[in-house]
């Protein structure tokens, strides 16, 4: 069975029309048509129902969608396994990152692999989880890392969990809420909230745990972790972040936590997202290994200067 027979068939799946499918397909719609018929007629099934309004597949051919999706996918991992291993390693990888994760790992993490992998292209996309999910969905990413707590769990993706990461609020050290040692809740609700895009079953439930609701603050939205750290920096908006994401500006003093009396312990827990279905290319194994390994050394070294400052003030409050 020839490949491009079932790209084909997904393609007028996807458009629900002879004419669109065959545009999309670079053929003429008898072609195309021919194609379709061809693939029918070797598979002994009826793959598609034909409507006034639209061309719809079967239950066969939902079957049959299902399983060439994979072949299809499959395909396309081993093509670029082969390529990795013709005397000489290149190929291409696209994968996404939430706004925690691309402020943790970017662009350090680009950079050793670039140096250690020079001939494969990188293509990295940084959004909220639900639409990097859609994305890896489309297969327009080979996989994706995020914290995917709120999203609905399904079938078809499968999560290597990472370390946890414990998160709050920072702000500018001459910000109002400064003037005080610690503040609450309903005074940090007085000011914009600026955070990444966050599931928002995550939201709802974080939110809930202080019966409060969506519309009782006010909320800044960006993914771009760079703006969100100048937001902070330059007005009275409160930055919901970890540490280690501004580990610079909290060393340079440029941002300081809060202390929230009434807020619960938050943290972030990220994990590497991929279709369970899906083959595993190489290429993609070889930046995910990349991302455990550097998120494990990062994380244990967060947690030992954590410990070391805790251990400094005890010895300086002992004197």
């Amino acid at each position: 069975m020839e490949s491009r027979k079932l790209q084909h068939m997904l393609a007028l799946a996807a458009e629900g029309s002879f004419a669109r499918a065959a545009e999309r397909s670079h053929l003429s719609q008898s072609a195309f048509s021919r194609s379709i018929q061809a693939l029918e007629k070797e598979l002994d099934l009826v793959l598609f129902e034909r409507t006034p309004k639209a061309v719809l597949l079967t239950s066969s051919g939902r079957v049959v969608a299902r399983h060439a999706q994979n072949l299809l996918s499959d395909t396309r991992a081993f093509m670029r396994d082969v390529d990795l291993l013709k005397g000489g390693e290149y190929g291409e990888i696209s994968f996404g990152l939430s706004s925690f994760p691309s402020g943790i790992l970017l662009p350090s993490l680009l950079t050793q692999f670039m140096e250690t992998h020079p001939k494969i292209s990188v293509r990295t996309y940084v959004a909220g989880a639900d639409q990097l999910l859609r994305q890896l969905q489309a297969e327009q990413i080979d996989f994706f890392v995020a914290d995917v707590r709120g999203l609905r769990q399904q079938a078809d993706f499968t999560t290597r969990w990472l370390d946890k990461e414990d998160a709050g609020f920072f702000v500018r050290p001459d910000h109002p809420l400064c003037a005080q040692p610690t503040t609450t809740v309903s005074a940090l609700l007085q000011y914009h909230l600026a955070l990444p895009s966050i599931p928002t079953m995550l939201e709802e439930r974080a939110w809930n745990k202080l019966g409060l609701s969506a519309q009782e603050y006010v909320k800044l939205i960006c993914d771009d972790v760079t703006i969100l750290k100048r937001i902070a920096q330059n007005s009275d908006a409160c930055l919901f972040s970890t540490e280690f994401v501004l580990r610079e500006e909290l060393a340079l003093g440029q941002l300081r936590p809060l202390h929230v009396v009434d807020l619960p312990p938050m943290n972030v827990h990220f994990g590497i997202v991929r279709m369970r279905a899906r083959s595993i290319a190489l290429v993609s194994n070889l930046l995910e290994q990349m991302i455990v390994d550097k998120m494990a050394l990062l994380c244990s070294t967060s947690r030992q200067k954590k410990t070391d400052g805790e251990v400094g003030r005890t010895r300086k409050a002992s004197r």
